[in-house]
């Protein structure tokens, strides 16, 4: 990937300036020839004109490399990875994100302020290092997404396209069970997908709007499994609990039995689980969370894993590779300049 192989790729547009520059000095050497074409005899004339091409072209031959390696270097080339530096401390953290339809009502969608308030998330957590990340996306059943990794990229990356998901029947029920937002089966599966080394040092973040249209308290059991491993569940509500919504998919509302289905955040069942988990509830209700200042905020003070062994080394950093010969090349391309100039006179 391009941000992989640069640490700064917006940087090579610079490089796009070269043609440009190019052109202008070609025009540029012309309009010199043509002004020599008036000056002295033939002979000494061409002279002139044939110290110029050599060295001309010479030149010009350094200031583009010197420029292209200026473009290259500052786009910060990385390539190789260095194994022998050590992540920093951090704890687990898995996200469990309800895909259910009901997340897909108001404007802009449940779900999409969820998924942005999850990319501030993996923002921030990138930025301090050490913590690991991992996703379950459910509904009527639930999936991992992303296991425990620090590939903040790869977490990213399973946040797109989640209101095809949503709309999708991936995540719907097996055959024979009963149809609902399956809360206790995403958290049970949540406690268990953790690293079981790392007991005191996990945690499980569920953003829902808590709408289970089954009405079957089945998130008890998973509350129970997150407890009985010792795992806080810390749960954010999104949605508003005051004012019903219908729920737009792109064939149109959702009816179910020819009536419109409404929804509205269901903050009850939120707050129990985690209440019973010694997590912590958030109302961010239609509002966008900045989650990443929260999370960190909300951890700092609890204990850190110390040891990982999915540890994703940084890339070497090359940019002196290209810097230190694209200034030599400048320089040379001046002195070239000034030795032309005095073989003419």
């Amino acid at each position: 990937m391009l941000h992989h192989a640069f640490a700064h790729p917006w940087m090579l547009w610079s490089l796009a300036a070269l043609p440009v520059l190019v052109a202008l000095d070609l025009g540029s050497a012309r309009r010199r020839q043509r002004t020599l074409a008036w000056l002295g005899d033939r002979a000494s004339r061409e002279v002139q004109l044939a110290a110029r091409r050599s060295g001309r072209w010479l030149g010009g031959l350094c200031w583009f490399l010197g420029f292209w390696g200026l473009g290259v270097g500052m786009a910060g080339p990385q390539w190789g990875r260095d194994w022998d530096q050590s992540a920093a401390p951090g704890r687990d953290l898995v996200v469990v994100l309800d895909c259910s339809r009901s997340m897909l009502a108001e404007t802009p969608s449940r779900l999409e302020r969820a998924r942005q308030a999850l990319l501030d998330l993996a923002d921030a957590v990138e930025q301090r290092g050490g913590h690991r990340l991992a996703l379950v996306l459910f509904a009527g059943k639930p999936r991992l997404a992303c296991p425990l990794t620090h590939d903040y990229d790869h977490f990213r990356s399973q946040l797109d396209n989640l209101e095809t998901v949503a709309q999708g029947s991936g995540l719907g029920p097996p055959p024979g069970e009963k149809s609902g937002t399956r809360l206790g089966q995403a958290l049970s599966l949540a406690a268990t997908c953790d690293d079981p080394r790392f007991a005191d040092t996990r945690d499980i973040l569920l953003l829902s709007d808590g709408d289970d249209p089954a009405h079957d308290a089945e998130w008890r059991e998973g509350a129970r499994v997150a407890r009985a491993l010792g795992i806080r569940v810390h749960t954010v509500g999104i949605g508003d609990p005051n004012t019903a919504s219908i729920i737009r998919l792109d064939s149109g509302p959702l009816q179910y039995d020819g009536r419109l289905v409404y929804t509205r955040l269901q903050e009850a069942p939120l707050r129990e689980i985690a209440e019973m988990t010694d997590g912590i509830y958030t109302s961010a209700r239609t509002r966008t969370l900045p989650l990443g200042s929260y999370y960190l905020h909300a951890i700092e003070s609890l204990p850190e894993r110390a040891v990982s062994t999915d540890v994703l080394p940084v890339y070497r950093q090359r940019y002196a590779w290209f810097l230190a010969p694209a200034l030599g090349f400048l320089i040379l391309s001046t002195f070239l300049g000034e030795g032309l100039r005095k073989v003419v006179k």
